[in-house]
């Protein structure tokens, strides 16, 4: 055996096998998984796993609480990104309405997180906390749950876990995906007057 093909057989021991899941010291997972590039060729690479999509497929929380959790995903990044925000291709400049500069869009973004955080019960709460660490910043449940956590203490994993399901439930509720239960309108049923 050549030097050559040994050191491709070694390689290939070493490669981790298609889906092979690890926990990186930061706390955020990453998997190994097999994509194409740009010319169709077959690429295997590590891709950092979605909390919340993981969170879906083990079934800990909803479709409707995913999404949620994504659009405030989405508000969180358009506000406080980079500030390069990826335009809508329909004509209009940046994706933004007629007559809304980007500063406009991504105030509008933040004032949209502020309000999904009041919604929870305020950034200082704990859904609150979880929302902006987990589904805004990108940290996996333990990551803020040892770091971080609520009010700067450090919680137990499954606490943690339960703190952001809750909070992605109200959020679910608050954006209208999640119209089980009684939907109701919030105004004060009006009663007939009695004669």
């Amino acid at each position: 055996m050549t030097k050559k093909t040994q050191r491709a057989k070694a390689r290939a021991e070493k490669k981790p096998r298609i889906g092979e899941e690890h926990i990186r010291p930061d706390g955020s997972v990453i998997r190994y998984v097999r994509e194409e590039d740009d010319d169709q060729k077959p690429v295997d690479h590590y891709r950092t796993v979605d909390t919340l999509a993981l969170m879906l497929r083990n079934g800990s929380i909803t479709g409707a609480m995913h999404d949620a959790g994504q659009q405030f995903s989405q508000d969180f990044a358009r506000a406080f990104g980079s500030g390069i925000a990826s335009p809508k291709l329909d004509g209009l400049p940046g994706g933004t309405a007629p007559g809304q500069m980007m500063v406009e869009k991504n105030a509008g973004a933040a004032r949209a997180v502020r309000d999904a955080l009041d919604a929870v019960g305020g950034s200082g709460s704990p859904a609150g906390s979880a929302l902006w660490y987990v589904a805004g910043l990108g940290q996996s449940v333990r990551e803020w749950a040892l770091r971080q956590g609520w009010a700067g203490k450090a919680i137990s994993l499954h606490e943690a876990k339960g703190i952001l399901i809750a909070g992605l439930g109200v959020l679910a509720r608050y954006y209208g995906y999640d119209r089980s239960g009684s939907a109701r309108s919030r105004r004060p049923q009006q009663t007939e007057a009695v004669p």
